[in-house]
C-alpha cells in the first residue's frame, strides 16, 4: 500500500464511522409500513341528506373525529344520482387512491346488476361491514292496519300505493317479495330520492306503506303526535331493546317472505387499494366498531353488529350479489 495514502484512508474510516454512529444503519428492505392518509378522506354517500346512508355516514365520521381516530379528517360527501351509479362512477375513477372511500347498501348490488356500467362490484376493493340494518313495515299513524295480516288483507282487496328509494332497488325488491308470497295485488311503487325522503312521503300520507329503515322512520317515529308506525320487522327476531323493543317480527303475523333480507352498511374503496392501504381503514373501521358510541346507536337502531373484514367480507358481498341477482331475475327486471 501506498504510504502517503494511509492518512487519507484512515480519514475517510472515521467518517464512515461517525456517519453510521450519527444516522443508524440503513433501514433493511421489506414490506412496506401501513400507510395512511396524508390530506383530508372522502367519505361518499350515493345517497341524498337525511337517508340511512347519510346518517349512518355522518355519524360514522362524528366517531372518528370525537376520538381522534385519524390523522387526517374524514369529510362525509353526498354525490347521489342514478340510484348510486353517480357515486359509484365517481369513486371507481379514483384507483388507488386511499383518501376516497363509500358507505354502500344494496343498490351497490341492484344498481350494478341492473344497470349498464363499466365496473361491477368486483372492480372495487371491500374494506369492512359494521352491521345489518333490518327493514320494518312502515304505515301512516292513522293507517287502519296494526299487523302484517291488516296490511296484507287490504293489499290483496286493492293495489296499494307504495314508496322507497330508487326504482328496482332494495325497497322495490323487498315490495316485490311480499307481493309474490303474500298474493297481494301489484303495488303502485313510487321511487323516491333516498329514504328520508321516502319516510316524509309516508308521514304526508302521499303513500300507504313503505319499507324503510329504523333509523329513518325514527323521528316520525317519536315525533309528538306520532307520524308514522311500524307493524313489524323483517328480521327473524323482536327487537329487545331501544325505542322498538318487542316489535312483531313479520313473519310471527303471517308474512314470511323467504329471506331474512337486511340493508348491509358497508364500506368500500376505489380499485387497487394496497393491502396497507386498506389495512388503515380496516383497523380505523374496527376501532368505531368497539367504540361506545357505535354500540348504542346500534340499539337505538336495532343494528344487527356485523364485523366483517377479508375473506369473510368478500363472501359476504358474493353471497349478497347472487340473492340479489336471484331475486331480480325472478321479478322479471333482468335476464
Amino acid at each position: 500500500m501506498n504510504r502517503s495514502a494511509l492518512p487519507t484512508l484512515i480519514t475517510l474510516m472515521l467518517v464512515c464511522a461517525l456517519l453510521a454512529v450519527a444516522c443508524g444503519p440503513a433501514a433493511p428492505s421489506g414490506p412496506a409500513t401501513a400507510a395512511s392518509p396524508t390530506r383530508p378522506v372522502e367519505f361518499v354517500i350515493s345517497t341524498e341528506p337525511g337517508g340511512g346512508s347519510d346518517i349512518y355516514a355522518r355519524f360514522i365520521q362524528g366517531v372518528i373525529e370525537k376520538n381522534k381516530l385519524s390523522p387526517q379528517p374524514f369529510l362525509a360527501v353526498n354525490k347521489p344520482g342514478g340510484a348510486g351509479a353517480v357515486a359509484f362512477q365517481y369513486v371507481f375513477e379514483k384507483k388507488g387512491d386511499m383518501h376516497y372511500t363509500m358507505i354502500t347498501l344494496n343498490s351497490f348490488f341492484t344498481t350494478l346488476i341492473g344497470q349498464k356500467l363499466p365496473f361491477q362490484y368486483t372492480d372495487f376493493t371491500p374494506i369492512a361491514n359494521l352491521a345489518l340494518d333490518p327493514f320494518f313495515l312502515w304505515v301512516n299513524e292513522d293507517a287502519p292496519w296494526k299487523t302484517a295480516g291488516d296490511f296484507t288483507a287490504a293489499a290483496k282487496a286493492n293495489a296499494l300505493t307504495v314508496t322507497g328509494t330508487g326504482s328496482k332497488q332494495e325497497d322495490e325488491v323487498l315490495f316485490s317479495l311480499i307481493q309474490a308470497k303474500s298474493g297481494a295485488k301489484p303495488f303502485k311503487y313510487v321511487p323516491q330520492s333516498g329514504g328520508g325522503a321516502v319516510a316524509a312521503a309516508l308521514a304526508g300520507k302521499q303513500a300507504d306503506a313503505t319499507v324503510n329503515n329504523p333509523s329513518e322512520g325514527l323521528s316520525f317515529y317519536q315525533a309528538s303526535p306520532r307520524k308514522l308506525r311500524p307493524i313489524c320487522t323483517f328480521a327473524n327476531s323482536s327487537p329487545t331493546a331501544g325505542p322498538y323493543k318487542d316489535l312483531p317480527t313479520c313473519k310471527s303475523q303471517g308474512l314470511d317472505v323467504g329471506i331474512e333480507y337486511f340493508i348491509m352498511r358497508s364500506v368500500m374503496g376505489p380499485p387497487g387499494l394496497t393491502p396497507e392501504q386498506v389495512k388503515f381503514h380496516v383497523d380505523l373501521l374496527k376501532k368505531v366498531y368497539d367504540s361506545t358510541e357505535w354500540r348504542d346507536f346500534a340499539e337505538k337502531n336495532v343494528l344487527d353488529l356485523k364485523f366483517l373484514a377479508g375473506a369473510d367480507f368478500q363472501k359476504f358481498l358474493d353471497d349478497y350479489n347472487k340473492l340479489h341477482l336471484d331475486v331480480m331475475k325472478q321479478a322479471g327486471w333482468i335476464q
